[in-house]
């Protein structure tokens, strides 16, 4: 059974339309997710520098962000948490309303090593839940899995 059920989930939102920001922090509150939500690329990585996201228990389980975003942009913003000692491994969805070139597509998804690239409008509630709960077991499974290559090189 997954250790996450929704209301231990915490996902951070990067999102700079506020309405559609907030029907994605309605659904997350509809569902039980506990969230964190920005507004643009800066803010969430002046977060991911400072003190909220460095303590393991505060750490968000998925990232869901925006790709065109003020500040930094969305997958600018997936790479600072990959490089993020506690926040790594967390799941990342992508979402945009534009159309991406394949070539733009495969660039991003390499710069941000995102889970998954979405086109909005994003699929039903439920739909959505059972993606991000998808991606979540998949990155906690990968993180307890031994590491292959060399040992002690």
């Amino acid at each position: 059974m997954d250790k996450h059920t929704e209301s231990s989930m915490t996902w951070l939102i990067v999102e700079d339309d506020a309405s559609f920001r907030d029907i994605v922090t309605t659904m997350c509150e509809l569902w039980g997710v506990n969230t964190i939500v920005f507004p643009d690329g800066r803010q969430a990585a002046d977060w991911l520098k400072g003190t909220g996201a460095n303590k393991k228990n505060e750490a968000p389980d998925l990232a869901l962000l925006d790709i065109r975003i003020p500040g930094l942009q969305g997958h600018e913003v997936a790479a600072e948490i990959r490089r993020h000692p506690e926040l790594s491994n967390i799941g990342i969805i992508l979402m945009t309303a534009y159309e991406l070139p394949g070539e733009e597509q495969q660039r991003i998804m390499a710069v941000s090593d995102a889970d998954l690239l979405m086109f909005k409008p994003l699929p039903m509630m439920e739909e959505l839940m059972k993606i991000a709960r998808d991606i979540i077991t998949k990155r906690e499974k990968n993180a307890t899995r031994p590491k292959k290559g060399k040992q002690g090189a």
